[in-house]
């Protein structure tokens, strides 16, 4: 773990100024000191001060040094153990399915057909009923999974006139639930259950089965098949890929089994399905089929999964599981490598469940392309025509009109991420957006898909918390909460993804989360103690509030010099923007101006004694920093931190100016002067040379104030700011880019934040471009300014009107933060 004691630095022969280095070395010296101690906690109430209690290292105790220990190794051996599940995936670690396995089942062998070809595979089945006669998932009853399993097992013993007394216990069970299918849910029904297990019962009536096919329940799914097979367009479903492909074994009656043959997927089988495979091998002695079938036998031993390779849809899972948990800053390279995998085998219309099935869905498509825009990956959003039906409404598969909860919600958090342009991008956030309300307000979020712990939670949580405000140490500590290790899927079979759902993950994510948390409460301790030193008073934004937005947001333990840097950059630079809107003086800040250009503290001797106060400060820090930035980066930066120190110095002075002397000042003048105000340089770059990249001029070409970057982050920040502050104004007229606005363009307050609103949404599309786009530029660096974009948001939320909500809020937050799991 990163420890604050490496935050000493060493003379920096480039900085000649001697007095700034003994200033830098000393606030190290007390930071070494301070970070000596450990340090507890205390819950913050409304309007309270955190309590931060420090001991001696001396008295730490035994007993924690040793616990402290103990899960560092466990934690260390818990990555070891996922970084192996990640060099270990293939095509897929899933669970058996008894529906499959007993279609696989029925094989007969092509040297006795009185044998079955498989026989592992019937053996498995003799193996593995359960205690009440059922066959299926043994984790979970779902109804529909224990019906369509139960079934084919006892039409597959009854192929081979073997284990009658399994049978008998296998009818027993459906005869006693089958009328229990008028009480479930179809939100949970699993694939093609309404066509498979009528056809399934037709089998059983012609080997004479005794069964109730009477039974009003069976009857209307019986003429509900009928009606389906009715509607199948036989010509298309025999020369384009669809969906039916994948339950061809449910209607073998409209099945022309040679041109099917045409269908065929590159491995052989037929959409990743050992059922419908099985059933075209024994319908047409395919022997493509058959060597498919062969490996996924050989892969699994004695039984078959539901749908096999799902290497896709297993990699992409695993990797937005290990993120949302706030655990994948220890698999960096595991991540990309896994992704170089899925970034070669999506299509130009998306990705599916395995490489080799031909028919893309929206659910797997919308996470690789999210996950792949993520991590700098070139991927385009045009795919998404491809899941639109004729209304232009989104939908999973094309050509059906079947959408559901996971298949939205993925698509809604890809649409967070549109860059410049990307309007279909804009049209799918506003259809999931809606889709995904209604499913909130009618308690409607059972997925198709799974069976999750907290689906309906996730859901909300998302439509609450969009990601471009979101920190995601906070998502990390919801999604500890919502994550379900024992969490199933569906197919035409319940199954396990082991690599996706996995006690490990969570024990890391929890073990994980409460060490950081640890080194927050230590590098807070030294803010705390730093803050007390300057002897300034308490401004808007507290150091600690100030600390804990960059500790959510840039969380990782390498991070440490970065997050120190940030929180003592804002809270100096929010007492000076105090400072320069409410003194009355403009002499006393212009001397002080003069005296940051000048850089000496014997001009503001004359001044009040709180200007002076926060005049030193502010020296003494940005020498400090300044060092630690040419120790890092290996040359002299103070005469750029100095820059940008005067630059944002008269840009207070200039816009101070404008709002209290003139009043013919033009919206995009406005504009500029406000976005310099904003400070965004001041308030980030110096952290950018402590990120642990040697930066080179390009870089800062790209990253600094005069960037295209820079720039339309201060754009969105100043419209973002202004509109949030005149919202929750009584003082309507006090000047702004709306009251401006509403003035150039003879508008309504109603009209000139709407049109605001898009140039601030069109600059937050560049912001996340310019942050996720292809780059040399290090994207470390990138997302220390997009972070900040984060924060602002974060701070000027939707309750500025309320300041005692404001800080019940930030308060909520922070607890929530610093309370160990």
């Amino acid at each position: 773990m990163c420890c604050l004691a490496t935050l000493s630095i060493k003379s920096v022969s480039a900085i000649a100024n001697g007095p700034r280095l003994a200033l830098v070395r000393r606030s190290n010296e007390q930071i070494g000191k301070l970070i000596a101690r450990p340090n507890t906690w205390c819950t913050r109430n409304q309007g309270a001060k955190i309590s931060l209690k420090a001991a001696g290292a001396s008295q730490v105790d035994l007993k924690t040094l040793v616990k402290e220990k103990e899960t560092s190794d466990r934690i260390e051996t818990l990555v070891k153990e996922i970084k192996e599940i990640f060099r270990s995936m293939n095509d897929g670690e899933t669970s058996p399915s008894a529906y499959d396995t007993a279609w696989v089942a029925r094989i007969p062998s092509a040297d006795d057909p009185n044998k079955p070809h498989f026989p592992t595979i019937l053996d498995w089945i003799l193996k593995n009923q359960q205690e009440d006669g059922s066959w299926g998932e043994p984790s979970i009853f779902l109804l529909y999974d224990r019906l369509v399993c139960t079934l084919s097992c006892v039409l597959a013993l009854k192929t081979w006139k073997t284990g009658e007394e399994l049978v008998e216990k296998g009818l027993n069970f459906l005869r006693t639930h089958v009328e229990d299918l008028e009480k479930q849910s179809e939100s949970l029904i699993t694939c093609g259950f309404e066509i498979a297990f009528p056809a399934m019962l037709n089998e059983a009536k012609i080997l004479g089965i005794d069964f109730p096919y009477y039974l009003p329940c069976l009857q209307n799914i019986a003429k509900f098949r009928e009606k389906k097979i009715s509607r199948i367009p036989v010509q298309v479903m025999h020369s384009v890929h669809t969906t039916l492909l994948y339950t061809l074994e449910a209607f073998q009656e409209v099945v022309q089994w040679e041109k099917i043959l045409k269908l065929q997927s590159a491995d052989g089988s037929f959409l990743s399905s050992p059922s419908a495979t099985a059933v075209v091998y024994m319908k047409t002695g395919d022997n493509k089929c058959l060597e498919f079938l062969t490996n996924v036998v050989n892969r699994f031993g004695d039984n078959v999964p539901t749908q096999y390779p799902i290497d896709l849809l297993e990699r992409i899972w695993a990797i937005d599981t290990i993120q949302r948990l706030g655990i994948d800053h220890h698999f960096t390279k595991e991540i990309m490598d896994t992704l170089d995998y899925v970034y070669r085998n999506t299509g130009k219309q998306g990705a599916s469940w395995g490489r080799d099935n031909p028919i893309p869905d929206i659910d797997d498509t919308c996470m690789a392309l999210r996950l792949m825009r993520l991590h700098g990956y070139p991927v385009s959003s045009d795919v998404l025509e491809y899941f639109r039906d004729n209304d232009g409404n989104f939908i999973c598969f094309p050509g059906q009109t079947h959408r559901g909860v996971s298949d939205m919600f993925n698509l809604y958090r890809f649409t967070q991420l549109a860059f410049p342009g990307e309007k279909i991008l804009k049209e799918a956030k506003a259809f999931g957006q809606e889709y995904l309300r209604n499913c909130v307000e009618n308690n409607d979020v059972d997925d198709k898909w799974s069976v999750k712990k907290a689906l309906d939670k996730e859901v909300a949580h998302v439509l609450k918390n969009p990601w471009r405000r979101s920190f995601q140490r906070l998502e990390a500590r919801e999604y500890i909460d919502h994550y379900g290790e024992n969490d199933v899927w569906i197919a035409k079979t319940v199954y396990w993804m082991y690599y996706v759902n996995n006690a490990k993950y969570l024990e890391l994510a929890k073990l994980d989360y409460n060490r950081l948390q640890n080194m927050y409460k230590k590098e807070l301790n030294c803010i705390l103690q730093w803050w007390s030193n300057c002897g300034v008073g308490e401004p808007s934004i507290s150091p600690e509030e100030i600390h804990f937005s960059i500790a959510a947001t840039l969380y990782e333990p390498q991070f440490v010099r970065s997050r120190m840097a940030y929180t003592k950059c804002n809270s100096i630079e929010n007492v000076l923007k105090d400072l320069f809107e409410n003194h009355g003086s403009v002499n006393d800040l212009e001397l002080m101006c003069e005296a940051v250009d000048q850089w000496n503290p014997s001009l503001v001797a004359s001044l009040p004694v709180g200007m002076k106060v926060a005049f030193k400060v502010m020296h003494d820090t940005l020498n400090e920093l300044a060092g630690q930035a040419s120790e890092a980066q290996g040359k002299d930066m103070f005469p750029y931190f100095h820059q940008l120190r005067m630059k944002q110095m008269q840009g207070y002075m200039k816009l101070r100016e404008i709002r209290q002397g003139r009043s013919d000042i033009s919206l995009e003048e406005y504009i500029e002067h406000g976005k310099i105000e904003l400070g965004v340089g001041i308030r980030v770059l110096p952290t950018l040379f402590l990120m642990g990249e040697r930066l080179k001029d390009l870089d800062l070409l790209y990253l600094n104030d005069q960037s295209w970057l820079q720039e339309q982050l201060s754009l969105f920040l100043r419209l973002f700011t202004d509109i949030q502050m005149y919202k929750s104004s009584s003082n309507k007229d006090k000047m702004s880019a709306i009251s401006l606005c509403m003035k150039v363009e003879n508008c309504t307050e109603e009209e000139a934040i709407r049109r605001l609103l898009v140039d601030m949404e069109g600059a937050f599309d560049e912001v996340v471009h310019e942050t996720l786009k292809p780059s040399l530029v290090p994207r470390s660096c990138r997302r220390l300014l997009f972070e900040h974009a984060r924060i602002v948001q974060f701070f000027l939320n939707d309750n500025l009107d309320n300041s005692m909500m404001q800080k019940k809020l930030i308060n909520e937050a922070m607890d929530r933060f610093f309370t160990p799991i």
